[in-house]
C-alpha cells in the first residue's frame, strides 16, 4: 500500500518478488501434499458405509512420519485434543447406537482411520 500510495518503485518490485515466492510456495506445497496422499485414497468395506484407511496406502516419505515415535507422540496428542475420537459415539435418547447404525455412518478419514480398529481385525463394534 504505501509503495503504491507514494508511487515508491523500490517497494512495489519488493512487493512484486515477495508475492511470487508467496504464489510459488504455495503451488509447490499443494504438489507436495498431493504426492504424498495421492494413493490413500480409502478402500472399500463390504457392509460398510464408510471407508478404511491404511498407512501401507500412502507415500515412504509419510510413512515414515507416522510411525517415527517422536512423530507420532505429536500426532496422537493432536488427535486426542481434538476430541475427534470423543465426537464419534453417539446416543439416541441416551443409549449408545447399535453396531449396524455405526456402519452405516459416514466416517472422516481421521475417524476411520485413527479413531477405530481396521475393519480386517474382525472386531465386533460395542461403542466408542
Amino acid at each position: 500500500i504505501a509503495g503504491a500510495c507514494y508511487r515508491n518503485k523500490f517497494l512495489m518490485w519488493l512487493y512484486l518478488f515477495v508475492m511470487f515466492f508467496v504464489i510459488a510456495a504455495l503451488i509447490g506445497f499443494i504438489i507436495f501434499a498431493y504426492a504424498v496422499t495421492d494413493k490413500g485414497s480409502g478402500r472399500f468395506v463390504m457392509n460398510r458405509r464408510y471407508l478404511d484407511y491404511y498407512l501401507g496406502d500412502y507415500s515412504g516419505w509419510l510413512k515414515d512420519r507416522v510411525t517415527d515415535k517422536g512423530y507420532w507422540r505429536d500426532i496422537g496428542s493432536c488427535v486426542r485434543g481434538s476430541g475427534v475420537c470423543k465426537k464419534v459415539g453417539r446416543h439416541l435418547n441416551g443409549v449408545p447406537e447399535t453396531p449396524q447404525m455405526f456402519y452405516f455412518r459416514k466416517l472422516s478419514p481421521i475417524e476411520s482411520g485413527c479413531c477405530k480398529p481396521p475393519t480386517d481385525c474382525g472386531y465386533t463394534y460395542v461403542n466408542e
